[in-house]
């Protein structure tokens, strides 16, 4: 019984990996909410998609600036902010890192997308590099 209740999880499982791999955005989706997010962090993403969903994104919303872009910004704070100004803060740290995280996701992958935007997956870079190897 537990074996195939077990299958019947890795079939559900397996399903809805596929469903997802195949899902499409529309322009609005990716300018509302950060897509490229999840985007980044799946392997079979395209990075062509992946990068035009950051770019969207941050044609309709603030890109966060660095965190030692503004100077003076320490004084700013040096009262208690309210509960509020918190939330905000933490909210755009939050959105600083996911930056950047894409742009060294971004640098990271550019040497390994193809034509139409697959990026190599790790086997495939060992393979290529297996094949160098030998010659």
């Amino acid at each position: 019984m537990n074996k195939l209740l077990t299958l019947f999880l890795c079939l559900i499982l397996a399903h809805s990996g596929i469903a997802q791999q195949g899902k499409t955005y529309s322009d609005k989706e990716y300018a509302r909410s950060p897509i490229w997010i999840s985007m980044i962090k799946d392997t079979a993403t395209n990075f062509l998609e992946a990068e035009r969903a950051y770019k969207i994104y941050f044609q309709h919303h603030e890109k966060p600036a660095g965190e030692n872009d503004v100077i003076g910004e320490h004084e700013k704070f040096e009262k208690q902010p309210s509960k509020r100004m918190q939330r905000k803060m933490q909210a755009e740290n939050q959105m600083r890192i996911e930056v950047k995280k894409y742009e060294h996701w971004h640098l990271m992958m550019l040497p390994y997308v193809q034509p139409g935007g697959h990026i190599l997956t790790p086997s495939e870079r060992l393979g290529i590099y297996n094949s160098q190897k030998n010659k």
